[in-house]
């Protein structure tokens, strides 16, 4: 199929309702200013999913040593330590926090920031993970994740066996993998890169940020990515309910056609992370094809990088809100008070970044779809 047939057929599918669910969904939780980080619990140990060099603090560290907390300006920071000098096979502090409330099929969520993190060795996310089930069995949908010093956002699923990308599923960016599997491909999950740099690193920064957009709905799972100057007033108005029918093509759209969706999605907790090195950003490989130098010799991501305070000055999310609509039901604890614990162990995916990159350059010729 020619891209201006695929094109074609993508607006024809978007004009059909298939990305979004048409009418109202109600505002029911908002995180912003003061009260941002009321309900969220600190993971509270180290990086036991993806093998990151930090220990994700908990909420008394996080606090007496400002690795979250409010500005002046009322946005949230989560950040990596950037002050401290860390003892040889020590590892450095970061967050990991996940949601006390979780949000059912039918809710849309809306993440609004000024920065993010990035930066050599650095490794930040912002996904959802089933809430009920041994991961993956209620799925993981990856929002926003990057590495190093990136290029762009890359989105993807992490599912039970089952669950693909379809020639129905109309989107902007580009597929680095079709399977959702969460062991197939190396966990890499069904990644889809944004095609728009704005949505990660340095140029995201200097457009003053952006909106991610991600929709839970029976008919499929959408993600949209705005960059400042480019926020619809569909999104800007939203302070009720919001409608996301006049949103446009998504960045990534995973069709129910190739996800029943009601099977592979429970209630989700949404997460916030930054860990250092791992099983994906501390690549050798990986950070070269990043904007990093490679490694030489005895040299790793960890005595590079992770020992060195100054490395991680842009690491760091910086948010204006973080706002749930939902159609369907969500639950959490009623207090409002930030607690610690450690949570069941959740595999992180370790991407496709060469994948990524290589689709990046043929995506920008048109609309990817999947034929």
């Amino acid at each position: 199929m020619s891209v201006i047939a695929t094109t074609v057929l993508g607006l024809v599918i978007s004009s059909m309702g298939i990305t979004s669910v048409r009418g109202s969904t109600p505002l029911v939780r908002s995180y912003e200013g003061s009260s941002f980080f009321d309900r969220w619990t600190y993971y509270g140990t180290y990086d036991n999913t993806t093998n990151g060099d930090v220990i994700f603090a908990n909420n008394s560290v996080a606090s007496n040593d400002k690795l979250t907390y409010i500005t002046d300006s009322n946005t949230a920071i989560i950040r990596t330590d950037n002050f401290t000098t860390v003892p040889y096979n020590e590892k450095r502090n970061s967050i990991k926090i996940t949601s006390q409330d979780s949000y059912d099929v039918g809710s849309v969520w809306v993440l609004d920031a000024v920065h993010l993190p990035y930066g050599c060795s650095v490794w930040p996310a912002f996904w959802s993970v089933g809430k009920g089930a041994t991961w993956p069995g209620e799925g993981e949908i990856d929002t926003f994740e990057g590495v190093n010093m990136g290029w762009s956002n890359q989105m993807a699923l992490h599912t039970e066996d089952g669950c693909s990308i379809t020639s129905t599923s109309s989107f902007s960016g580009t597929v680095n993998d079709t399977s959702c599997y969460a062991y197939d491909n190396d966990n890499s999950g069904c990644g889809v890169t944004d095609t728009n740099y704005k949505s990660y690193g340095a140029e995201f920064a200097s457009a003053g940020g952006g909106v991610f957009v991600t929709q839970l709905a029976e008919s499929g799972i959408s993600i949209w990515f705005f960059s400042r100057a480019d926020i619809p007033d569909d999104i800007s108005s939203a302070s009720d309910s919001i409608d996301t029918t006049n949103l446009g093509t998504p960045s990534a759209f995973y069709s129910n056609d190739g996800c029943d969706i009601d099977k592979f999605f429970g209630p989700q907790s949404l997460v916030f992370d930054i860990t250092l090195c791992g099983d994906w950003a501390g690549q050798s490989s990986i950070l070269s094809t990043t904007g990093c130098p490679a490694l030489s010799g005895s040299d790793t991501c960890y005595t590079t990088y992770v020992l060195n305070a100054t490395n991680y000055d842009t690491a760091y999310f910086e948010i204006n809100s973080l706002k749930v609509y939902s159609n369907g039901s969500s639950s959490g604890n009623s207090s409002s008070s930030s607690t610690s614990s450690s949570l069941p162990t959740i595999a992180r995916s370790n991407g496709s970044w060469s994948a990524g990159i290589l689709g990046l350059m043929v995506g920008l010729v048109g609309v990817a779809t999947i034929i």
